[in-house]
């Protein structure tokens, strides 16, 4: 289980630290459908999300691929993301467990607040805040469905939580197949 907590802290720190990229012209009732190949989702993007992998350390030196799809408007960040692992990593961990050690991967170091619990058809999900120590907030979704492990973050200045397009973006996620 520690191993576990390990690797899915990684995965939440990688996401947060990624939640840069080049600024684009937003106009709020244009939105942009994401559904990324093999991603198995869909989502509302302010603008055209700039898309890449990182590699996400599974322990003994292997490593698994997230993908994530990141759109910065105004100095708040939105961002998707997905990573695949295997069996051998979780171990069956219930969905419950692993939602608690992504989330206390993401908040290390920070605090967290208002976290819900959700539910995505069958699968089961979280919603929580960050309050980051250099002042910026970020409002995360996760999911855990079968293996895949998906993340949603906003991130931006104190009030991003309470912003409409915060949860236009965030109740903008859906599984498609």
């Amino acid at each position: 289980m520690i191993r576990l907590m390990a690797i899915l802290a990684s995965a939440a720190m990688l996401l947060l630290a990624g939640a840069a990229a080049v600024a684009q012209t937003y106009n709020p009732m244009r939105w942009i459908e994401y559904k990324p190949n093999g991603g198995r989702y869909r989502v509302e993007m302010p603008v055209a999300p700039k898309a890449g992998t990182v590699s996400v350390p599974t322990g003994a030196g292997t490593s698994v691929p997230m993908t994530e799809a990141t759109a910065v408007v105004d100095g708040v960040a939105y961002v998707a993301s997905w990573v695949d692992y295997p069996a051998s990593v979780t171990r069956n961990a219930a969905a419950d467990a692993i939602l608690t050690q992504v989330r206390n991967g993401a908040a290390a170091g920070n605090s967290w607040r208002d976290e819900k619990k959700l539910l995505l058809g069958r699968s089961e999900g979280r919603q929580f805040t960050v309050v980051q120590a250099g002042g910026n907030v970020s409002v995360a979704r996760i999911y855990w469905v079968r293996g895949r492990l998906y993340q949603l973050v906003v991130e931006g200045p104190p009030g991003v939580e309470q912003a409409a397009d915060t949860r236009r973006f965030l109740e903008s996620f859906n599984l498609v197949k």
